[in-house]
């Protein structure tokens, strides 16, 4: 008998863009897939799939038990990266991680494997370009990183209850994504946005190759509480990236260069049309902040070194993979 078969998998913010992304992956790999969904009416990328679904909210522990008691592997992705108030991010991001992974302790103490989604942004960015590790002392510089971080702390501190593993992303971008996704619309429009200050620098991580990445943990045992940074294996310049992203979308735009004044003036605006319209924008003060810092780059040796992980999807190809999905979906 295949072990796959009987080893059921749980994955909360399996609707959204990695989420969507691991179900189908794990579906064709022979798992059997539960996903946590708040809303069984929003299942867009999950239509035609052979999923399990439980309704409930990690913000609402009582709707846990039922979706971590058979799990053999939860993989933990349910998380926001835009809110509309600064309290939503820890409501959601550390206090819906702490209610999950309580849930499995209680419900759940034969689980096999907690695998956290966490972000770059809860390590905070280098100051020096030498890349970020997970040995050194994180410093976020934004509401979102502290709540990601927070909610490391809590796994970390019950990491000898439960066998866990935190990923730390870096810009993750590819079909789907809304999120990036602006910079590509913006760019079919023929104009991109830079901020005043000298070159910036980011490892940018394809959705293909943090799927691999989350497949290799399923598979592979690692010491429990173990975090790891994912990205591709070299960083690019805001002038490179920009350059292929025009290259790769063969379009043609003006680059405005704008001082960090303006630029906090237009998140200050776009939060108050989010609070307007009542839907959270991605442009904010607090993402104009973390735009503005020189180096988002962490250390891949580790993850190279324990799960034996190689990033096989350069810039180039997953920025023309991105632009084929945006203009045959119709979002560009």
């Amino acid at each position: 008998m295949d072990i796959r078969a009987s080893h059921n998998v749980l994955v909360t913010g399996g609707t959204g863009f990695i989420g969507s992304h691991l179900v189908e992956s794990l579906i064709s790999d022979g798992y059997p897939v539960t996903c946590l969904v708040r809303d069984t009416g929003n299942l867009r990328w999950l239509k035609g799939l052979s999923v399990r679904l439980i309704e409930g909210d990690c913000t609402e522990p009582e709707t846990l038990p039922p979706a971590v008691k058979d799990a053999s592997t939860v993989f933990h992705l349910a998380g926001l990266t835009k809110a509309r108030h600064i309290t939503d991010y820890y409501r959601v991001n550390h206090i819906g991680t702490r209610n999950i992974l309580r849930a499995c302790i209680r419900h759940n103490p034969g689980l096999r494997k907690f695998i956290y989604l966490s972000s770059l942004a809860a390590a905070g960015p280098s100051n020096n370009g030498t890349p970020v590790r997970d040995t050194d002392t994180p410093h976020p510089v934004s509401d979102y990183g502290r709540s990601k971080l927070m909610a490391e702390e809590e796994i970390l501190n019950l990491k000898d209850q439960c066998p866990t593993v935190i990923f730390r992303p870096s810009a993750v971008y590819g079909p789907r994504d809304r999120d990036m996704y602006e910079l590509f619309r913006w760019a079919a429009r023929g104009v991109t946005l830079e901020i005043m200050g000298g070159e910036r620098f980011i490892a940018p991580c394809y959705v293909g190759d943090l799927i691999t990445v989350l497949l290799l943990a399923l598979k592979k045992h690692v010491p429990s509480g173990s975090i790891y940074f994912v990205s591709e294996d070299r960083y690019y310049s805001w002038s490179e990236f920009r350059q292929l992203m025009l290259l790769t979308g063969q379009v043609t735009a003006r680059n405005i260069r704008i001082p960090y004044a303006i630029a906090y003036l237009i998140g200050l605006f776009s939060e108050f049309v989010g609070l307007v319209t009542g839907k959270p924008t991605i442009t904010n003060r607090q993402k104009v902040r973390e735009a503005i810092q020189k180096y988002w780059i962490g250390d891949i040796g580790k993850i190279k070194d324990d799960l034996g992980f190689r990033p096989v999807y350069p810039l180039k190809y997953g920025l023309e993979k991105t632009w084929k999905w945006y203009r045959e979906n119709g979002w560009i």
